[in-house]
């Protein structure tokens, strides 16, 4: 993002988060918004888009990855959202975020899900926005990231 008081790139850490355990039917667009959110900073767990995560996982024990994590969203000056696929740990990190007072950006395909979950939608804080076609979050990607004035 473009700085106008500095005129340089500011480059964000960014956590992406999506469903693992709770389904995979969203990886191609996981895949999509990892590539176009690198544009825009370093995203610090495009693991999450990877087919190959679940295999990933069974080497490391649960805590590691639960500290791994944990880290990860501590360093993350963005949460990124895909909030299509229900997911405990989607939701975790979401509440977790919120309660270090991290800007969170949330999105869902609303041909998947009409709503998603009242608690996400009623917090204030949270930027929920919903598509229906993934092109239309990717085309417009940096307006929804820049920083609101």
């Amino acid at each position: 993002m473009l700085n106008a008081d500095r005129r340089k790139v500011v480059k964000l850490n960014i956590y992406f988060s999506g469903s693992i355990y709770g389904g995979r039917q969203k990886i191609e667009t996981y895949k999509k918004l990892v590539e176009e959110l690198k544009k825009y900073g370093d995203v610090l767990n495009p693991e999450v888009a990877d087919d190959n995560v679940i295999e990933n996982e069974k080497t490391i024990s649960d805590n590691v990855v639960f500290e791994t994590l944990k880290k990860k969203l501590n360093q993350a000056d963005l949460i990124f959202a895909e909030l299509t696929v229900t997911s405990l740990g989607v939701g975790y990190e979401i509440g977790y975020a919120d309660s270090h007072n991290k800007r969170i950006i949330g999105i869902y395909d609303e041909t998947v899900t009409s709503k998603i979950t009242t608690m996400l939608r009623g917090n204030k804080r949270l930027k929920i926005i919903s598509y229906k076609n993934i092109n239309e979050i990717i085309s417009n990607l940096g307006n929804i990231i820049k920083e609101e004035t």
